[in-house]
């Protein structure tokens, strides 16, 4: 059985009562963390398991390209700085769910708007924009993050077939998302229960704090 089978086996374990719970598994791009947010809403059940993704969460259009960020002035602004997301609205829709109201997702070109159930006991939060909200809405915090050279060969791959983008475009980006990550975002790694490396083809779960159930004996 693979670390990632492992790990996936754990939380349906801990998971495994009919008690509310709400999980975020956040990271920077391409990190693997849509992957296993899907993975593990199927591990558990969609008849047990909301998974709401904060991509459509991210602003983009003119008021992004007014922002400016002093530390890298000649750069654009990426996702892993905190005023480009709706966090307000974010956590709107999470804390809707938890107090038992039923939410409509926000519809994108790549994913349709659905309706989430709160009669569903499991809520997954998935995506950067997790991140920058208040660690006590989640009982659990995922973080996966990889090495510059595997977000970029992912980024390719995924980019350039899913959402139409050019390769050299992405390539160009590419070193300003890194630093941007590097300076604004790999600091809320400290938040996760569990940081998990995903460069190149391992999946190294990393312990970190705050992880009370013995289902995770085995990290």
């Amino acid at each position: 059985m693979s670390d990632e089978e492992k790990l996936l086996e754990s939380l349906t374990a801990y998971l495994i009562a009919d008690q509310k719970h709400t999980i975020r598994i956040y990271g920077h791009g391409a990190s693997g963390k849509s992957t296993f947010a899907r993975k593990l809403q199927l591990a558990l059940g969609e008849e047990r398991a909301n998974l709401l993704e904060t991509d459509p969460y991210v602003i983009t259009g003119e008021y992004r390209d007014l922002l400016s960020s002093k530390d890298f002035p000649h750069q654009k602004v990426t996702a892993c700085i905190p005023a480009v997301h709706e966090l307000s609205s974010l956590e709107r829709d999470i804390c809707a769910l938890q107090s038992g109201l039923d939410i409509l997702t926000i519809g994108t070109t790549w994913s349709p708007s659905l309706r989430l159930s709160a009669q569903k006991p499991i809520l997954i939060v998935e995506g950067m924009s997790a991140a920058f909200l208040p660690k006590n809405l989640f009982d659990l915090s995922i973080c996966f993050y990889t090495d510059d050279q595997t977000e970029l060969e992912r980024r390719l791959a995924r980019d350039v077939a899913v959402r139409e983008r050019r390769p050299d475009w992405i390539k160009q980006t590419h070193l300003a998302r890194r630093e941007q990550y590097r300076r604004f975002y790999q600091i809320y790694e400290k938040d996760a229960d569990l940081l998990i490396n995903q460069s190149d083809d391992y999946f190294l779960v990393e312990k970190q704090k705050n992880i009370e159930a013995t289902a995770f004996d085995n990290f």
